[in-house]
């Protein structure tokens, strides 16, 4: 594991269900408000259509620019992972580097919910004191590569102290 890896492309389709079922959560929320006004006095039946129709497209605005934003997403979200560090580095507008030190690494946990198990992904997540930081999702085989290989080092660097 000597150079910069990318997450699999699969992780893209995964980010697009994640976005529709946050859409499809905030419609299902604008309908309630446009039912809502049903039971509303009249005086406050405009505001209700004003508040849903603000929120329906604030929310679809926000699906599509997350929808186009994806391939950026992806190109940009890389990790490393040597005998001292774990390197995370991922942004598109505003970069963000995590560095890992091995001897820091207190426990690495695999996630796996319903839409990474249908692309066969799972999370990685890496403890440390300080808090924790997550690869998105990489292959099931991989995955459980870079946490034995983390945690084999993690374990090599507390005996080297």
């Amino acid at each position: 594991m000597d150079k910069i890896k990318r997450l699999p492309a699969d992780i893209k389709q995964t980010w697009k269900i994640n976005a529709l079922i946050d859409f499809a959560i905030w419609f299902v929320i604008v309908i309630a408000i446009f039912v809502g006004r049903i039971f509303v006095p009249t005086g406050m039946k405009k505001i209700f259509l004003i508040v849903g129709i603000a929120i329906a497209l604030i929310n679809l605005i926000w699906l599509i620019t997350e929808l186009l934003l994806i391939n950026y997403h992806w190109n940009y979200w890389t990790y490393f992972v040597d005998g001292r560090q774990v390197e995370l580095h991922h942004g598109y507008f505003f970069r963000k580097q995590i560095v890992i030190p091995i001897a820091r690494v207190q426990n690495v946990t695999l996630k796996q919910g319903p839409i990474l198990r249908l692309k066969d992904l799972q999370k990685v997540v890496v403890e440390t004191a300080a808090g924790a930081s997550e690869i998105d999702g990489l292959k099931t085989s991989e995955a459980n590569e870079i946490k034995e290989l983390i945690m084999e080092l993690a374990r090599e660097a507390k005996n080297d102290l």
